[in-house]
Protein backbone atom coordinates (compact mmCIF):
# COMPACT_ATOMS: atom_id res chain seq x y z
CA UNK A 1 0.00 0.00 0.00
CA UNK A 2 0.90 3.60 -0.83
CA UNK A 3 2.99 5.88 2.24
CA UNK A 4 0.78 8.56 0.16
CA UNK A 5 -2.62 9.11 2.16
CA UNK A 6 -4.41 8.97 -1.17
CA UNK A 7 -3.13 6.37 -3.64
CA UNK A 8 -3.43 7.08 -7.12
CA UNK A 9 -1.41 4.74 -9.67
CA UNK A 10 0.52 1.43 -8.89
CA UNK A 11 0.03 -2.48 -8.50
CA UNK A 12 -3.05 -2.97 -6.35
CA UNK A 13 -6.01 -1.23 -6.87
CA UNK A 14 -6.46 1.70 -4.47
CA UNK A 15 -9.58 1.93 -1.71
CA UNK A 16 -12.40 3.98 -2.99
CA UNK A 17 -12.44 7.78 -1.63
CA UNK A 18 -15.67 10.03 -2.08
CA UNK A 19 -17.73 8.52 -4.85
CA UNK A 20 -20.60 7.89 -2.12
CA UNK A 21 -23.85 9.16 -5.07
CA UNK A 22 -22.47 6.94 -7.39
CA UNK A 23 -21.78 3.77 -5.23
CA UNK A 24 -25.64 4.49 -3.61
CA UNK A 25 -27.10 4.69 -7.23
CA UNK A 26 -25.24 1.11 -8.47
CA UNK A 27 -26.27 -0.34 -5.04
CA UNK A 28 -30.01 1.23 -5.21
CA UNK A 29 -30.17 0.06 -8.71
CA UNK A 30 -29.00 -3.93 -8.60
CA UNK A 31 -30.59 -4.40 -5.20
CA UNK A 32 -34.15 -3.25 -6.20
CA UNK A 33 -37.49 -5.54 -6.94
CA UNK A 34 -36.63 -5.87 -10.39
CA UNK A 35 -32.50 -4.86 -10.49
CA UNK A 36 -31.12 -3.32 -13.62
CA UNK A 37 -28.23 -4.19 -16.06
CA UNK A 38 -25.84 -1.36 -15.74
CA UNK A 39 -22.98 0.29 -18.08
CA UNK A 40 -20.69 2.72 -16.41
CA UNK A 41 -18.58 5.09 -18.74
CA UNK A 42 -15.24 7.25 -17.97
CA UNK A 43 -11.86 8.14 -19.50
CA UNK A 44 -8.72 6.60 -18.22
CA UNK A 45 -7.82 7.43 -15.01
CA UNK A 46 -11.04 8.83 -14.01
CA UNK A 47 -11.17 5.75 -11.11
CA UNK A 48 -14.20 3.23 -12.81
CA UNK A 49 -11.37 -0.20 -11.20
CA UNK A 50 -11.57 1.48 -7.95
CA UNK A 51 -15.75 2.08 -7.55
CA UNK A 52 -16.21 -1.31 -9.37
CA UNK A 53 -14.00 -3.42 -6.64
CA UNK A 54 -15.89 -1.25 -4.13
CA UNK A 55 -18.92 -2.40 -5.79
CA UNK A 56 -18.43 -5.90 -5.70
CA UNK A 57 -16.72 -6.41 -2.15
CA UNK A 58 -20.34 -4.55 -1.15
CA UNK A 59 -22.12 -7.31 -2.80
CA UNK A 60 -19.98 -9.73 -1.44
CA UNK A 61 -21.53 -8.83 2.74
CA UNK A 62 -23.18 -11.73 4.43
CA UNK A 63 -26.72 -9.41 3.89
CA UNK A 64 -26.23 -9.42 0.16
CA UNK A 65 -29.24 -10.43 -2.45
CA UNK A 66 -26.43 -12.10 -4.54
CA UNK A 67 -25.13 -15.53 -3.49
CA UNK A 68 -21.58 -15.14 -5.24
CA UNK A 69 -20.41 -11.75 -7.31
CA UNK A 70 -17.54 -11.85 -10.00
CA UNK A 71 -15.36 -9.62 -11.24
CA UNK A 72 -13.95 -9.81 -14.54
CA UNK A 73 -11.01 -7.49 -15.85
CA UNK A 74 -11.81 -7.81 -19.42
CA UNK A 75 -8.11 -5.78 -20.47
CA UNK A 76 -6.03 -8.53 -19.23
CA UNK A 77 -6.02 -11.86 -21.11
CA UNK A 78 -9.34 -10.28 -23.29
CA UNK A 79 -10.96 -13.10 -25.09
CA UNK A 80 -10.57 -12.78 -29.16
CA UNK A 81 -13.48 -15.58 -30.20
CA UNK A 82 -16.73 -16.46 -29.13
CA UNK A 83 -15.77 -19.78 -27.72
CA UNK A 84 -12.73 -18.17 -25.66
CA UNK A 85 -15.29 -15.67 -24.09
CA UNK A 86 -17.82 -18.23 -23.19
CA UNK A 87 -15.23 -20.52 -21.62
CA UNK A 88 -13.67 -17.49 -19.95
CA UNK A 89 -17.13 -16.55 -18.54
CA UNK A 90 -17.70 -20.33 -17.16
CA UNK A 91 -14.16 -20.18 -15.63
CA UNK A 92 -14.94 -16.63 -13.88
CA UNK A 93 -18.57 -17.72 -12.77
CA UNK A 94 -17.02 -21.46 -11.26
CA UNK A 95 -14.52 -19.37 -8.92
CA UNK A 96 -17.81 -17.29 -8.11
CA UNK A 97 -19.83 -20.01 -7.17
CA UNK A 98 -16.91 -22.14 -5.57
CA UNK A 99 -17.89 -21.46 -1.60
CA UNK A 100 -21.41 -21.86 -1.66
CA UNK A 101 -22.26 -23.70 -4.76
CA UNK A 102 -19.27 -26.29 -5.04
CA UNK A 103 -21.27 -28.87 -7.29
CA UNK A 104 -22.02 -26.38 -9.94
CA UNK A 105 -18.58 -24.39 -9.69
CA UNK A 106 -16.84 -28.25 -10.59
CA UNK A 107 -19.54 -28.66 -13.12
CA UNK A 108 -18.46 -25.10 -15.13
CA UNK A 109 -14.96 -25.85 -14.25
CA UNK A 110 -14.72 -28.80 -16.57
CA UNK A 111 -16.80 -27.64 -19.33
CA UNK A 112 -15.32 -29.38 -23.30
CA UNK A 113 -17.86 -28.47 -25.49
CA UNK A 114 -21.04 -26.12 -25.24
CA UNK A 115 -19.87 -23.64 -22.43
CA UNK A 116 -23.59 -21.03 -23.67
CA UNK A 117 -25.95 -24.20 -22.31
CA UNK A 118 -23.56 -25.15 -19.11
CA UNK A 119 -23.62 -21.56 -18.03
CA UNK A 120 -27.65 -21.36 -18.92
CA UNK A 121 -28.10 -24.43 -16.92
CA UNK A 122 -26.21 -23.27 -13.69
CA UNK A 123 -28.28 -19.88 -13.58
CA UNK A 124 -31.33 -22.27 -14.47
CA UNK A 125 -30.81 -23.73 -11.20
CA UNK A 126 -29.68 -20.80 -8.91
CA UNK A 127 -33.04 -19.35 -10.49
CA UNK A 128 -35.11 -21.77 -9.04
CA UNK A 129 -32.95 -21.59 -5.76
CA UNK A 130 -34.08 -17.78 -5.72
CA UNK A 131 -30.78 -16.48 -6.05
CA UNK A 132 -28.84 -15.29 -8.10
CA UNK A 133 -25.35 -13.89 -9.32
CA UNK A 134 -23.72 -10.18 -10.07
CA UNK A 135 -21.03 -10.18 -13.01
CA UNK A 136 -18.83 -7.19 -13.12
CA UNK A 137 -16.98 -6.90 -16.67
CA UNK A 138 -14.04 -4.30 -15.99
CA UNK A 139 -12.61 -2.97 -19.44
CA UNK A 140 -15.09 -3.96 -21.58
CA UNK A 141 -13.71 -1.73 -24.71
CA UNK A 142 -11.09 -4.51 -24.90
CA UNK A 143 -13.50 -7.36 -26.22
CA UNK A 144 -15.45 -4.93 -27.90
CA UNK A 145 -12.55 -3.14 -29.80
CA UNK A 146 -10.61 -6.21 -31.55
CA UNK A 147 -13.99 -6.04 -33.87
CA UNK A 148 -13.71 -10.24 -33.80
CA UNK A 149 -16.80 -11.09 -31.36
CA UNK A 150 -19.91 -12.01 -33.23
CA UNK A 151 -23.71 -11.16 -32.75
CA UNK A 152 -23.73 -14.80 -31.56
CA UNK A 153 -21.71 -14.21 -28.88
CA UNK A 154 -24.33 -11.00 -27.80
CA UNK A 155 -27.12 -12.68 -28.60
CA UNK A 156 -26.13 -15.27 -26.29
CA UNK A 157 -25.23 -13.20 -23.30
CA UNK A 158 -28.11 -11.36 -23.99
CA UNK A 159 -30.35 -15.02 -23.17
CA UNK A 160 -27.98 -15.45 -19.92
CA UNK A 161 -28.89 -11.67 -18.98
CA UNK A 162 -32.50 -12.06 -19.20
CA UNK A 163 -32.44 -14.76 -16.31
CA UNK A 164 -33.35 -13.27 -12.75
CA UNK A 165 -30.48 -15.52 -11.70
CA UNK A 166 -27.83 -13.12 -13.42
CA UNK A 167 -26.95 -9.69 -13.27
CA UNK A 168 -24.50 -7.56 -15.47
CA UNK A 169 -22.20 -4.33 -14.54
CA UNK A 170 -19.97 -3.62 -17.82
CA UNK A 171 -17.41 -0.37 -17.38
CA UNK A 172 -16.35 0.94 -20.92
CA UNK A 173 -14.45 4.34 -21.44
CA UNK A 174 -17.72 5.14 -23.78
CA UNK A 175 -20.96 3.62 -24.28
CA UNK A 176 -21.22 0.28 -25.65
CA UNK A 177 -22.63 1.21 -28.70
CA UNK A 178 -19.92 3.49 -29.42
CA UNK A 179 -17.94 0.88 -29.25
CA UNK A 180 -18.94 -2.09 -31.62
CA UNK A 181 -16.44 -2.56 -34.26
CA UNK A 182 -18.21 -6.02 -35.98
CA UNK A 183 -20.92 -4.91 -38.10
CA UNK A 184 -23.00 -7.90 -37.74
CA UNK A 185 -23.00 -7.06 -33.59
CA UNK A 186 -24.86 -3.63 -33.73
CA UNK A 187 -28.26 -5.27 -34.41
CA UNK A 188 -27.76 -7.69 -31.32
CA UNK A 189 -30.56 -6.84 -28.71
CA UNK A 190 -27.69 -7.58 -26.06
CA UNK A 191 -26.91 -3.41 -25.95
CA UNK A 192 -30.44 -2.81 -25.35
CA UNK A 193 -30.58 -4.50 -22.27
CA UNK A 194 -28.72 -1.80 -19.76
CA UNK A 195 -30.32 0.99 -18.23
CA UNK A 196 -30.13 3.93 -20.92
CA UNK A 197 -28.49 6.01 -18.62
CA UNK A 198 -24.64 4.27 -18.00
CA UNK A 199 -23.18 5.90 -14.76
CA UNK A 200 -20.64 8.37 -15.64
CA UNK A 201 -17.39 8.37 -13.87
CA UNK A 202 -15.75 11.98 -14.15
CA UNK A 203 -14.45 14.14 -11.89
CA UNK A 204 -14.75 14.69 -7.70
CA UNK A 205 -17.52 16.90 -6.28
CA UNK A 206 -17.23 19.15 -3.72
CA UNK A 207 -19.42 16.27 -1.45
CA UNK A 208 -16.11 14.01 -2.98
CA UNK A 209 -13.69 16.92 -1.81
CA UNK A 210 -15.27 16.97 1.74
CA UNK A 211 -14.44 12.77 1.96
CA UNK A 212 -10.95 13.25 0.63
CA UNK A 213 -10.43 16.44 3.67
CA UNK A 214 -11.32 14.15 6.50
CA UNK A 215 -8.24 11.56 5.84
CA UNK A 216 -5.97 15.20 6.36
CA UNK A 217 -7.54 15.67 9.93
CA UNK A 218 -4.38 17.49 10.54
CA UNK A 219 -4.76 19.88 7.94
CA UNK A 220 -7.23 23.10 7.21
CA UNK A 221 -7.63 24.62 4.26
CA UNK A 222 -8.44 28.56 3.72
CA UNK A 223 -11.25 29.06 1.31
CA UNK A 224 -9.20 30.53 -1.47
CA UNK A 225 -6.78 27.58 -1.15
CA UNK A 226 -9.27 25.48 -2.16
CA UNK A 227 -10.26 27.58 -5.22
CA UNK A 228 -6.64 27.01 -6.24
CA UNK A 229 -6.87 23.11 -6.38
CA UNK A 230 -10.57 23.24 -8.29
CA UNK A 231 -8.35 25.79 -10.48
CA UNK A 232 -5.45 23.33 -10.58
CA UNK A 233 -7.27 20.20 -11.83
CA UNK A 234 -11.31 20.68 -11.76
CA UNK A 235 -11.25 17.66 -9.69
CA UNK A 236 -10.31 15.24 -11.66
CA UNK A 237 -8.78 12.30 -10.00
CA UNK A 238 -5.42 11.80 -11.06
CA UNK A 239 -4.67 15.28 -11.14
CA UNK A 240 -5.97 16.19 -7.81
CA UNK A 241 -5.26 13.60 -5.56
CA UNK A 242 -1.06 14.03 -6.54
CA UNK A 243 -1.72 17.83 -4.97
CA UNK A 244 -3.32 16.69 -1.75
CA UNK A 245 -0.69 13.91 -1.38
CA UNK A 246 2.53 16.67 -1.74
CA UNK A 247 0.18 19.23 0.87
CA UNK A 248 -0.25 16.62 3.27
CA UNK A 249 3.19 15.38 2.78
CA UNK A 250 5.48 17.93 2.55
CA UNK A 251 3.42 20.81 4.03
CA UNK A 252 4.42 21.54 7.32
CA UNK A 253 1.90 24.42 7.97
CA UNK A 254 -1.52 23.33 9.45
CA UNK A 255 -3.07 25.75 7.78
CA UNK A 256 -2.84 25.31 3.76
CA UNK A 257 -2.72 28.86 2.01
CA UNK A 258 -3.96 29.30 -1.22
CA UNK A 259 0.00 29.83 -2.65
CA UNK A 260 0.71 26.74 -1.12
CA UNK A 261 -1.76 24.82 -3.12
CA UNK A 262 -0.50 26.09 -6.36
CA UNK A 263 3.36 25.64 -4.88
CA UNK A 264 1.96 21.79 -4.51
CA UNK A 265 0.43 21.67 -8.08
CA UNK A 266 3.56 23.36 -9.77
CA UNK A 267 6.01 20.37 -7.62
CA UNK A 268 4.10 17.34 -8.28
CA UNK A 269 3.60 18.66 -12.19
CA UNK A 270 6.54 16.59 -13.54
CA UNK A 271 5.14 13.56 -11.90
CA UNK A 272 1.95 13.45 -13.50
CA UNK A 273 3.05 14.82 -17.14
CA UNK A 274 2.55 11.40 -18.56
CA UNK A 275 -1.05 11.30 -17.53
CA UNK A 276 -1.78 14.83 -18.41
CA UNK A 277 -0.46 13.18 -22.13
CA UNK A 278 -2.79 10.23 -22.33
CA UNK A 279 -5.76 12.33 -21.50
CA UNK A 280 -4.92 15.21 -23.89
CA UNK A 281 -4.23 12.26 -26.79
CA UNK A 282 -7.47 11.00 -26.09
CA UNK A 283 -9.33 13.76 -26.62
CA UNK A 284 -10.59 14.28 -29.98
CA UNK A 285 -8.40 17.01 -32.06
CA UNK A 286 -11.78 19.16 -31.94
CA UNK A 287 -12.22 18.84 -28.42
CA UNK A 288 -8.10 19.99 -28.26
CA UNK A 289 -8.83 23.02 -30.56
CA UNK A 290 -12.02 23.73 -28.21
CA UNK A 291 -9.74 23.63 -24.91
CA UNK A 292 -7.19 26.37 -26.98
CA UNK A 293 -10.15 28.64 -27.49
CA UNK A 294 -11.38 28.68 -24.03
CA UNK A 295 -7.54 29.57 -23.03
CA UNK A 296 -7.54 32.16 -25.35
CA UNK A 297 -10.87 34.43 -24.13
CA UNK A 298 -11.22 32.81 -20.93
CA UNK A 299 -14.83 31.62 -21.44
CA UNK A 300 -17.35 30.84 -24.24
CA UNK A 301 -21.01 30.42 -24.29
CA UNK A 302 -21.92 26.73 -23.78
CA UNK A 303 -24.16 27.27 -27.65
CA UNK A 304 -21.30 27.75 -29.85
CA UNK A 305 -19.30 24.77 -28.72
CA UNK A 306 -20.36 21.04 -30.34
CA UNK A 307 -21.69 18.91 -26.57
CA UNK A 308 -19.51 15.82 -27.61
CA UNK A 309 -16.18 18.60 -27.80
CA UNK A 310 -16.80 20.37 -24.15
CA UNK A 311 -18.19 16.96 -22.67
CA UNK A 312 -15.00 15.02 -23.79
CA UNK A 313 -13.11 18.01 -21.89
CA UNK A 314 -15.12 18.10 -19.02
CA UNK A 315 -15.23 15.08 -18.13
CA UNK A 316 -10.95 14.84 -17.67
CA UNK A 317 -11.75 18.19 -15.77
CA UNK A 318 -9.68 20.58 -18.24
CA UNK A 319 -12.70 22.76 -18.00
CA UNK A 320 -15.71 23.20 -16.14
CA UNK A 321 -19.34 24.50 -17.47
CA UNK A 322 -21.41 26.12 -15.29
CA UNK A 323 -24.51 29.02 -16.04
CA UNK A 324 -24.12 28.07 -20.04
CA UNK A 325 -20.82 29.33 -20.13
CA UNK A 326 -17.48 26.70 -20.82
CA UNK A 327 -14.59 28.17 -18.58
CA UNK A 328 -12.33 27.39 -15.81
CA UNK A 329 -9.43 25.70 -18.00
CA UNK A 330 -7.15 23.48 -16.22
CA UNK A 331 -4.06 25.20 -15.28
CA UNK A 332 -2.07 21.71 -15.06
CA UNK A 333 -3.00 21.59 -18.53
CA UNK A 334 -2.18 24.81 -19.65
CA UNK A 335 1.14 24.42 -17.98
CA UNK A 336 1.82 21.07 -19.90
CA UNK A 337 0.86 23.08 -23.22
CA UNK A 338 2.96 25.74 -22.87
CA UNK A 339 6.03 23.88 -22.78
CA UNK A 340 4.69 22.22 -25.99
CA UNK A 341 6.42 23.29 -28.99
CA UNK A 342 3.97 25.79 -31.04
CA UNK A 343 2.58 22.92 -33.95
CA UNK A 344 1.43 25.81 -36.39
CA UNK A 345 5.33 26.09 -36.90
CA UNK A 346 6.50 22.87 -36.77
CA UNK A 347 6.19 21.15 -40.14
CA UNK A 348 9.90 19.90 -39.80
CA UNK A 349 9.24 18.55 -36.17
CA UNK A 350 6.08 17.03 -36.90
CA UNK A 351 7.03 15.03 -40.06
CA UNK A 352 11.08 15.21 -40.45
CA UNK A 353 11.60 11.40 -39.79
CA UNK A 354 9.37 8.48 -39.82
CA UNK A 355 8.66 7.99 -36.14
CA UNK A 356 7.07 11.60 -36.14
CA UNK A 357 5.27 11.19 -39.70
CA UNK A 358 3.60 7.89 -38.00
CA UNK A 359 2.71 9.68 -34.46
CA UNK A 360 1.04 13.14 -36.20
CA UNK A 361 0.11 11.94 -39.49
CA UNK A 362 -3.44 10.51 -37.45
CA UNK A 363 -3.51 13.78 -36.92
CA UNK A 364 -3.90 15.06 -39.98
CA UNK A 365 -6.29 12.26 -40.99
CA UNK A 366 -8.62 13.20 -37.80
CA UNK A 367 -8.79 16.57 -39.27
CA UNK A 368 -9.61 15.44 -42.63
CA UNK A 369 -12.78 12.97 -40.81
CA UNK A 370 -13.75 16.27 -39.54
CA UNK A 371 -14.45 18.11 -42.57
CA UNK A 372 -16.71 15.89 -43.67
CA UNK A 373 -19.78 18.07 -43.19
CA UNK A 374 -23.17 15.49 -43.76
CA UNK A 375 -21.41 12.74 -43.37
CA UNK A 376 -23.69 9.40 -41.97
CA UNK A 377 -22.95 8.96 -38.12
CA UNK A 378 -22.62 5.47 -38.40
CA UNK A 379 -19.68 5.51 -41.01
CA UNK A 380 -17.97 8.54 -38.88
CA UNK A 381 -18.02 6.56 -35.81
CA UNK A 382 -16.34 3.30 -38.07
CA UNK A 383 -13.65 5.53 -39.60
CA UNK A 384 -12.62 7.40 -35.82
CA UNK A 385 -12.87 3.64 -34.42
CA UNK A 386 -10.45 2.90 -36.84
CA UNK A 387 -8.17 6.00 -36.91
CA UNK A 388 -7.91 5.10 -33.22
CA UNK A 389 -5.72 1.64 -33.87
CA UNK A 390 -3.17 3.49 -35.51
CA UNK A 391 -0.52 3.54 -35.90
CA UNK A 392 0.02 1.11 -32.61
CA UNK A 393 -2.03 -1.37 -34.05
CA UNK A 394 -1.93 -1.71 -37.73
CA UNK A 395 -2.79 -5.14 -37.93
CA UNK A 396 -5.99 -4.69 -35.76
CA UNK A 397 -7.17 -1.78 -37.77
CA UNK A 398 -7.10 -3.74 -40.73
CA UNK A 399 -9.73 -6.21 -39.46
CA UNK A 400 -12.05 -3.29 -39.27
CA UNK A 401 -12.00 -1.73 -42.85
CA UNK A 402 -14.98 -5.06 -43.74
CA UNK A 403 -16.77 -2.92 -40.92
CA UNK A 404 -16.47 0.79 -43.13
CA UNK A 405 -17.09 -1.03 -46.66
CA UNK A 406 -20.30 -2.95 -45.27
CA UNK A 407 -21.48 0.57 -44.10
CA UNK A 408 -20.93 2.04 -47.50
CA UNK A 409 -22.54 -0.54 -49.31
CA UNK A 410 -25.80 -0.30 -47.19
CA UNK A 411 -25.35 3.86 -47.32
CA UNK A 412 -25.78 3.01 -51.04
CA UNK A 413 -28.10 0.93 -51.59
CA UNK A 414 -30.26 2.73 -49.50
CA UNK A 415 -30.69 5.39 -52.03
CA UNK A 416 -30.06 3.37 -55.49
CA UNK A 417 -32.07 -0.41 -54.93
CA UNK A 418 -34.27 1.04 -51.09
CA UNK A 419 -36.19 -2.24 -52.11
CA UNK A 420 -33.02 -4.58 -53.01
CA UNK A 421 -34.40 -5.80 -56.09
CA UNK A 422 -31.83 -4.88 -58.98
CA UNK A 423 -34.70 -3.31 -61.79
CA UNK A 424 -34.98 -5.38 -64.66
CA UNK A 425 -34.37 -2.94 -66.89
CA UNK A 426 -30.76 -2.83 -66.14
CA UNK A 427 -30.06 -6.58 -66.26
CA UNK A 428 -31.22 -6.42 -69.70
CA UNK A 429 -29.25 -3.37 -71.03
CA UNK A 430 -26.38 -5.26 -69.39
CA UNK A 431 -27.43 -8.38 -71.35
CA UNK A 432 -27.41 -6.70 -74.78
CA UNK A 433 -23.66 -5.23 -74.11
CA UNK A 434 -23.04 -8.70 -73.02
CA UNK A 435 -21.31 -7.65 -69.54
CA UNK A 436 -19.99 -10.85 -67.82
CA UNK A 437 -21.61 -13.02 -65.47
CA UNK A 438 -24.89 -10.84 -65.24
CA UNK A 439 -26.95 -14.27 -64.46
CA UNK A 440 -25.38 -13.92 -61.10
CA UNK A 441 -28.20 -11.10 -60.48
CA UNK A 442 -31.11 -12.71 -61.52
CA UNK A 443 -30.97 -14.96 -58.42
CA UNK A 444 -31.00 -12.49 -54.85
CA UNK A 445 -29.53 -9.34 -54.30
CA UNK A 446 -25.54 -9.73 -54.38
CA UNK A 447 -22.97 -10.46 -51.33
CA UNK A 448 -19.33 -9.85 -50.66
CA UNK A 449 -17.48 -9.44 -54.23
CA UNK A 450 -20.29 -9.44 -56.02
CA UNK A 451 -21.78 -6.32 -54.89
CA UNK A 452 -18.46 -4.58 -56.18
CA UNK A 453 -19.47 -6.45 -59.37
CA UNK A 454 -22.98 -4.84 -59.13
CA UNK A 455 -21.51 -1.31 -58.01
CA UNK A 456 -19.12 -1.49 -61.36
CA UNK A 457 -22.06 -2.04 -63.54
CA UNK A 458 -24.32 0.60 -62.21
CA UNK A 459 -21.51 3.80 -62.41
CA UNK A 460 -20.74 2.81 -65.90
CA UNK A 461 -18.65 0.06 -67.96
CA UNK A 462 -16.54 0.19 -70.80
CA UNK A 463 -19.80 -1.07 -72.92
CA UNK A 464 -22.60 0.29 -70.55
CA UNK A 465 -23.44 3.70 -69.56
CA UNK A 466 -24.03 4.51 -65.86
CA UNK A 467 -27.29 3.62 -64.38
CA UNK A 468 -26.95 5.37 -60.65
CA UNK A 469 -29.15 7.82 -59.64
CA UNK A 470 -26.32 9.46 -57.30
CA UNK A 471 -23.19 7.29 -57.02
CA UNK A 472 -20.46 8.32 -59.54
CA UNK A 473 -17.71 5.99 -61.17
CA UNK A 474 -15.02 7.94 -58.87
CA UNK A 475 -16.99 6.25 -55.47
CA UNK A 476 -17.15 3.09 -57.14
CA UNK A 477 -13.04 2.93 -57.92
CA UNK A 478 -12.21 3.89 -54.05
CA UNK A 479 -15.02 1.13 -52.61
CA UNK A 480 -13.00 -1.42 -55.52
CA UNK A 481 -9.62 -0.85 -53.52
CA UNK A 482 -11.15 -0.73 -50.26
CA UNK A 483 -13.03 -3.38 -50.56
CA UNK A 484 -10.12 -5.43 -51.24
CA UNK A 485 -8.17 -4.18 -48.12
CA UNK A 486 -11.45 -5.30 -46.53
CA UNK A 487 -11.06 -8.91 -47.55
CA UNK A 488 -7.21 -8.78 -46.96
CA UNK A 489 -7.97 -7.82 -43.47
CA UNK A 490 -9.86 -11.01 -42.55
CA UNK A 491 -7.68 -13.62 -44.18
CA UNK A 492 -4.17 -12.17 -43.13
CA UNK A 493 -2.74 -15.21 -42.64
CA UNK A 494 0.21 -13.69 -41.04
CA UNK A 495 0.80 -11.19 -43.16
CA UNK A 496 3.09 -8.17 -42.07
CA UNK A 497 1.12 -5.51 -42.33
CA UNK A 498 3.09 -2.12 -41.56
CA UNK A 499 1.29 1.44 -40.39
CA UNK A 500 2.48 3.15 -43.10
CA UNK A 501 0.27 0.82 -45.55
CA UNK A 502 -2.42 0.98 -43.26
CA UNK A 503 -2.79 5.10 -42.87
CA UNK A 504 -2.85 4.36 -47.27
CA UNK A 505 -5.91 2.60 -46.57
CA UNK A 506 -7.56 4.75 -43.73
CA UNK A 507 -7.14 7.41 -46.04
CA UNK A 508 -8.97 5.64 -49.12
CA UNK A 509 -11.51 4.97 -46.94
CA UNK A 510 -12.06 8.52 -45.94
CA UNK A 511 -12.20 9.66 -49.48
CA UNK A 512 -14.31 6.91 -50.07
CA UNK A 513 -16.73 8.74 -47.39
CA UNK A 514 -16.14 11.77 -48.49
CA UNK A 515 -17.29 11.03 -52.17
CA UNK A 516 -20.43 9.01 -51.52
CA UNK A 517 -21.31 12.03 -48.49
CA UNK A 518 -21.19 14.17 -51.86
CA UNK A 519 -23.10 12.05 -54.36
CA UNK A 520 -26.07 11.30 -51.89
CA UNK A 521 -26.21 14.71 -50.36
CA UNK A 522 -29.25 15.76 -48.89
CA UNK A 523 -30.45 12.31 -49.96
CA UNK A 524 -28.59 10.68 -47.86
CA UNK A 525 -30.38 8.40 -45.02
CA UNK A 526 -29.17 8.50 -41.24
CA UNK A 527 -28.23 5.15 -40.52
CA UNK A 528 -28.02 5.37 -36.70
Amino acid sequence: MSEFPFPVLGTSVPPMMGRQAIIKKMIASLTKALPDHIQMTGPRYAGKTVILHELAARMRLPDSRYSAVSLWDLGHRTPVTDDSFMLMLAQKLSSALDEKYPDYAEHLKNIKDNAYQDIAEVLELIRIEGRSILLIMDGFDKPLGNGQLTRNLWDQLRELALSPALRLVVASRLRLRELIRHPEAQTSDFWNIFDPTPVHVGCFDEHDLSCLQQRMPDKEFQRGALTELWNESNGFPVLMLPILNHVSQDTTSKMISPDMTIAAAQAVFYAIRDQLDVLWSDCPVTSQDLFRLVLEKGTIPQVEAALHDYERLHERGFIQVATRKIQRPCRLLERYLTQQPDEGNAMNRLFSSQDSWMLHFKTVLERRIDQISGIDTSLKRYLVRALNDLPVEPKMFLTNVRGIVDCVFDLIWSVEIPDRQIPARWIQVWESNNEYDIDKFKNGFPQGGRRVMLLRLMTGTEKSRACAKYITKETCVLMDAAHEFGNFGQHQNGAEFNAGSAYSVLLICIELSVALTRDIGLSLIKLT
